[in-house]
């Protein structure tokens, strides 16, 4: 608590110019393998129709679908793709489906009309209507994916605090000159690095979110809900890792 109150002191004694320069403008020698590689770990989530979406070390966003007993098709992430859906909702009987020629049931996975090739809004909404499938369905289809985004970001979180600490505190054991700019311009570079990897896996689910429910003709408000949610979340850490700073 005196480390953090002297370094408040140092702040309010300091002119607001040379802060900037400090904290904003200067360059420190920050380059660190660890880190660098802590910043590029891979998200992969696992959606309930076992599709997964992967967020590669070069940031790179992925789509995994699974076709067939073993074949996986890899694809790159684009917003607005078409929802794959698997075994996760009801189906139809293999009976019903081998009746049906090709042009029909190509048509029918992708919820189109065979004869237009457009999408049969009213076709999706009967079968929605018919497998009860709600918004709520929908929601806790995804609150297993969001919850891993959450346990995956947390841990990058929890372990660039911890690197932070024990360069900290090495350096204080070796009596070397601790600067907090350097501190500051690190480690909230590599933090910001985080939280632009977890939006882009976040935002990535949301889309495919939005997919399957205009696919079953249900309202994609739940979206911007969770986005909102979302924000407020990390804005309620941000508080939360201040509080726990200065409590050191």
């Amino acid at each position: 608590m005196k480390k953090f109150l002297l370094l408040l002191g140092i702040l309010l004694i300091c002119g607001a110019g040379y802060l900037i320069y400090l904290f904003g403008f200067k360059d420190y020698n920050v380059a660190d393998a660890e880190v660098d590689i802590l910043t590029k770990e891979e998200y992969v989530i696992e959606l309930a129709d076992g599709s997964k979406i992967i967020l590669d070390k070069n940031g790179n966003l992925l789509r995994h679908l699974q076709e067939g007993d073993e074949a996986v098709k890899t694809e790159k992430f684009r917003k607005g793709m078409p929802y794959s859906e698997s075994s996760d909702l009801a189906v139809a009987s293999v009976t019903s489906e081998n009746t049906k020629t090709g042009d029909e049931k190509d048509s029918a996975a992708k919820g189109t009309d065979s004869k237009t090739g457009h999408y049969d809004k009213a076709s999706n909404s009967a079968k929605s209507q018919k497998e009860g499938i709600t918004v709520k369905d929908i929601e806790k289809k995804y609150e297993p994916a969001i919850a891993d985004i959450e346990r995956q970001a947390n841990n990058s979180l929890n372990n660039l605090i911890d690197l932070a600490k024990n360069e900290y505190l090495e350096m204080e054991a070796n009596d070397q000159k601790i600067s907090y700019p350097y501190f500051y311009n690190k480690y909230s570079a590599a933090a910001s690095k985080l939280e632009k990897r977890t939006d882009q896996i976040f935002y990535a689910v949301m889309d495919i979110m939005e997919q399957d429910l205009k696919s079953k003709n249900l309202p994609t408000s739940l979206s911007d809900t969770l986005s909102k949610k979302y924000e407020s979340r990390k804005a309620q850490l941000r508080k939360d890792i201040l509080k726990q700073t200065a409590g050191l």
